[in-house]
């Protein structure tokens, strides 16, 4: 009867000592991405013996906390506030090529500066320096027009850079998560601990939502279904990878073993595609559009007046596009060239300032570079504006999401130091046992 005694409190304080290690384990991994709350599960065992009596207690399993309605939604919602911070970024740095229109400084104010240089040449036409006048702002405006475009350049470089370390990092999870669902495949079927395992992938998942906006479906097997956009990317222990592939100017992402195109809707490369696919070149169309209509504008002036000398006067710029515009280099070389007179008749064309007032009067003209350019600014604000928005709308759906999971399979810190200090009482009990049924013998021993 005394080895029964001992037998079943042993059992207690084993069981006990698991659950404590349970819980010590828990509350090392509080912080721990990915990591989900573990609770070990204690049976009664069978009746043994002669006396019919208990066998004590073992722990059946240790099993995870889970819940995967809960989880898709914080994997979904992560994937959309980093789509919207990816696109924000982009967005806020390719707005500084743009100075707002109020602005003392930028295109805006050396527009304003160019229009003012011809009202100079309009009160005295046969002045040098009032002529180099429109010739240097003409050229500042220029400079303005190309360190916009360099800059939407650079910005574009750096954001596809971005993609590309992002679409690295996405295969390289695409891997592990294979990796993962092989070995969770095994350990399940040979009757083994996955709990590890599936931490390790539940943090994986959460990594592809963020990066690439995908999805994982649960299957029989213990192993994670992986898609992007429909695509399958993961499926057992078989990944495939994905690159990047420019297609008419577009760039696109590609699964490397069927070829064929991953649309991401949410997650980083998401979020970084519709920048280099659509803002940035959108806004680059509008930047030419202004440079376009100045040239346009003047040019067309220009050619209804004279030069000094009574002839038909050359255009001031030329090329296209924000980038490629540049000041007529002849009439850099002699501003004489400067049709700035309405009359071809001499000595008349040299002090006739009219066609440069014609060009001054221009200043502010609806339709005109001036109106292309607030329109520019006021679309690339609103659109800062709207993405600005979805950050601040997304970042609580995000938190709300992972406050959720948090509770519902998080570790809390209360409830683990509770039910420790619950199994240390239920291991000093079987302790206690073991103690008095060994003083128990002892004294009968000593009897005989």
């Amino acid at each position: 009867m005394g080895n029964l005694g001992l037998s079943i409190a042993a059992t207690g304080v084993n069981a006990s000592q698991t659950a404590m290690d349970n819980i010590a384990e828990n509350l090392a991994n509080t912080n721990t991405p990915g990591y989900v709350d573990q609770t070990a599960n204690l049976t009664a065992s069978a009746m043994v013996g002669p006396y019919a009596v208990g066998g004590g207690v073992s722990v059946t399993s240790i099993t995870q906390a889970n819940d995967a309605i809960l989880a898709t939604n914080s994997n979904q919602t992560q994937g959309s506030l980093s789509q919207s911070t990816a696109l924000q970024q982009v967005l806020q740095q390719a707005q500084m090529a743009f100075q707002n229109p109020s602005s003392t400084s930028g295109l805006s104010n050396d527009l304003s500066n160019f229009w003012q240089s011809w009202d100079q040449v309009t009160a005295n036409p046969s002045s040098s320096a009032a002529r180099q006048g429109v010739i240097d702002s003409s050229q500042t405006v220029v400079s303005d027009l190309q360190q916009a475009t360099t800059q939407l350049q650079s910005t574009a470089a750096g954001a596809s850079a971005q993609l590309t370390s992002t679409v690295s990092q996405v295969n390289g999870y695409l891997a592990q998560m294979a990796q993962l669902n092989s070995q969770i495949v095994l350990a399940k079927s040979s009757g083994g601990s996955i709990n590890s395992l599936m931490d390790q992938r539940n943090a994986v998942m959460t990594d592809l939502a963020s990066s690439i906006g995908a999805t994982g479906v649960s299957q029989p097997d213990g192993s994670l279904l992986v898609q992007v956009g429909g695509v399958t990317l993961v499926q057992t222990n078989w990944s495939d990878t994905v690159a990047l592939k420019a297609t008419g100017g577009v760039t696109q992402l590609v699964a490397q073993t069927s070829n064929v195109t991953v649309n991401p809707s949410s997650g980083t490369a998401a979020g970084l595609m519709a920048a280099v696919n659509q803002y940035l070149p959108g806004f680059q169309t509008q930047l030419d559009a202004v440079a376009n209509n100045l040239a346009s504008t003047v040019n067309t002036q220009l050619a209804a007046g004279f030069t000094a000398t009574g002839a038909a006067g050359p255009a001031l710029f030329t090329g296209t596009g924000a980038g490629g515009i540049a000041v007529n280099p002849a009439v850099v070389a002699d501003p004489t060239l400067i049709a700035a007179a309405s009359t071809s008749s001499l000595p008349a064309a040299t002090n006739d300032g009219s066609n440069a007032q014609a060009i001054a009067n221009l200043y502010n003209s609806p339709g005109g570079p001036d109106a292309t350019y607030r329109t520019l600014v006021q679309n690339v604000g609103d659109q800062v504006a709207a993405v600005n928005d979805s950050v601040s709308s997304n970042t609580s759906l995000a938190n709300t999401a992972k406050q959720n999971l948090q509770a519902a399979v998080g570790v809390n810190q209360n409830n683990e130091l509770v039910s420790l200090m619950n199994f240390q009482q239920t291991y000093q009990a079987a302790a206690k046992v073991i103690s008095t049924v060994d003083s128990a013998v002892q004294s009968l021993l000593n009897a005989v």
